[in-house]
C-alpha cells in the first residue's frame, strides 16, 4: 500500500509517498480504508517542531512515520472481539496520536478510538472535519462560552478558527470574526455576527471589549489583544507558541484574575464524545469544514507546502482513494 512516510524532520519534502506493508488489524481493532485525510497546522507542526514540540514528537526523529489525525473511509478488516463497527461501515473521527495516521491507502486503529458512523448522504471529504473543530470546541467548552458571552475569534478563516465561529455562534454568543480580505465572504457565511478585515483601518480602531478573544492561527502576541478583553476576560490561544511564549503568561495568568492567558487543550479521554457530538451536527447540517483545496496522496508534499504557506481556509483534504466515493 501507499503511504506518506516522514524519518526526519524538515521541510515538505520530508513527506515521502512510499510503498508499505499492508497493516493487519489485531484483536480489538480495525482495518481502515482511507479515502479522504487532511494535512493541518499539527501535522506541520509535527513534520518541523521547534524545541517545545520535540519533547512531544520526538527530540531527534519522529516518533511516529505517517501524520494525519483526520480520517474518512470505510472499515475493510476488524480483529478478535470489535463489536462497535463491521466490515462496510463508513466512518470518520481521529486516528490515535500516538500511532500511524490517515495519510496512507489504509490504517489500523483500536476499536475504541474516536470513530463515528458517517451520517447518510456525507461524502468522506465532508467528514474529516474533527480535529480543527476539537480544539476550537475544547476552550469553547471548559469556559461554558454562552448567550451572555461576545468572543472575538483572529483567524476565523482557517480549520479551528472557522470551526470556532461555528460552534461559538451554536452556544448563542456574539461572534465578531478577524479574517484576510479574500476571507471576508467566507466568514459571513460561517454565520459571525460582525466580520472585520485585519488590514483595515476598522480592525486598527476597534475599540470593542470582549468575554474572550480566540487566537486561532498562533501568530500574535496577547499584549495585542489586551486591551480588548474586559475586566476577567480571557485570551485563548490554541498551542503555548513557536518558542514557548505562553508559558510566562500562564503562570502568571495563574496568580491575577484580571487577564487570563490559557490555552484550554482537550481533556484526555474527551475525544469519543466529541466525535458522537460531531456526528449529529454533521447529520442535522448545522456544521461544514470550507475546503479550500484537494489533493492525491502522490501530491501530498505540494499540500504541506500550501499549508505551510499559512494562505489557507478552512481545510486542506488528501483524496486518497482518488474519488469522494
Amino acid at each position: 500500500m501507499r503511504a506518506a512516510v516522514v524519518t526526519r524532520y524538515g521541510p515538505p519534502e520530508a513527506v515521502q509517498v512510499r510503498q508499505v506493508p499492508k497493516p493487519v488489524p489485531a484483536a480489538g481493532e480495525l482495518l481502515i480504508r482511507v479515502h479522504a485525510a487532511t494535512v493541518n497546522r499539527t501535522d506541520c507542526g509535527e513534520l518541523n517542531p521547534r524545541v517545545f514540540g520535540r519533547l512531544v514528537f520526538g527530540l531527534r526523529r519522529p516518533r511516529r512515520t505517517t501524520f494525519g489525525f483526520d480520517v474518512a473511509g470505510v472499515v475493510e478488516a476488524v480483529g478478535a472481539g470489535v463489536t462497535a463497527f463491521r466490515p462496510g461501515d463508513r466512518v470518520f473521527g481521529m486516528c490515535p496520536y500516538r500511532r500511524n495516521g490517515a495519510q496512507a491507502d489504509y490504517v489500523v486503529v483500536p476499536e475504541t478510538a474516536p470513530l463515528a458512523l458517517i451520517p447518510a448522504g456525507l461524502g468522506f471529504a465532508q467528514a474529516v472535519v474533527c480535529e480543527g473543530a476539537y480544539y476550537a470546541n475544547s476552550g469553547l467548552q471548559q469556559f461554558d462560552v454562552g448567550p451572555a458571552h461576545s468572543i472575538l475569534v483572529y483567524g476565523a478563516s482557517g480549520a479551528i478558527g472557522s470551526a470556532a465561529v461555528q460552534l461559538a455562534k451554536a452556544r448563542g454568543a456574539h461572534v465578531t470574526a478577524v479574517v484576510a480580505t479574500r476571507h471576508l465572504d467566507l466568514a459571513r457565511s460561517l454565520g459571525a455576527d460582525r466580520v472585520i478585515d485585519y488590514t483595515a483601518d476598522e480592525f486598527r480602531r476597534l475599540d470593542a471589549r470582549f468575554d474572550f478573544v480566540f487566537e486561532a492561527v498562533g501568530k500574535t502576541s496577547y499584549f495585542r489583544w489586551r486591551r480588548l478583553l474586559k475586566p476577567g476576560g480571557r485570551f485563548m490561544a490554541t498551542d503555548i507558541g513557536p518558542w514557548g511564549h505562553y508559558l510566562p503568561l500562564l503562570l502568571a495568568s495563574a496568580l491575577t484574575k484580571t487577564h487570563r492567558v490559557t490555552v484550554p487543550l482537550p481533556r484526555r479521554g474527551s475525544a469519543p464524545a466529541f466525535v458522537a457530538f460531531m456526528r449529529a451536527r454533521l447529520a442535522a447540517s448545522q456544521f461544514h469544514a470550507p475546503i479550500d483545496r484537494t489533493y492525491p496522496l502522490e501530491a501530498i508534499a505540494d499540500a504541506y507546502r500550501y499549508v505551510m504557506s499559512g494562505q489557507k481556509a478552512g481545510i486542506v483534504v488528501i483524496d486518497v482513494a482518488g474519488s469522494d466515493g
